[in-house]
């Protein structure tokens, strides 16, 4: 009987926000914080598994602000600049706290990507 290990992909592109992570804690040596993976040290957050499931998550809202924005676009607020439209996703996506707003800012710019519009100013700001 053979035993087989599923390996997992955790494969981030290089422009997805780590999260910043400030902490302390108590007593008189220096210490950091920091999470063991696979032998391995890395700031809370930013393991290879906790990555890849913020990054997972982010990817879900892609698609559906790519098609809010086409139809916001040919609809209701056809006069607004892509920019415009794209900064009031932004906005309303930070507000949410579905995500960071660093995270919001790499959303809306992969949605700007995908439609080809104008990364709105608000969205390259870190």
């Amino acid at each position: 009987m053979t035993s087989t290990t599923k390996l997992t992909d955790f494969t981030v592109p290089d422009n997805f926000p780590r999260p910043r992570q400030m902490g302390a804690v108590p007593g008189a040596q220096a210490k950091i914080l920091a999470i063991e993976y696979q032998g391995r040290f890395y700031s809370p957050g930013c393991s290879p598994p906790e990555l890849y499931d913020r990054w997972q998550h982010c990817m879900q809202y892609v698609p559906q602000f790519v098609t809010s924005c086409i139809e916001t676009k040919a609809g209701k607020r056809a006069h607004m600049p892509e920019a415009d439209i794209l900064d009031q996703y932004l906005t309303r996506l930070i507000e949410s706290g579905w995500v960071s707003g660093d995270e919001a800012r790499w959303v809306i710019r992969e949605t700007a990507k995908l439609l080809g519009w104008p990364i709105p100013e608000a969205a390259n700001g870190d």
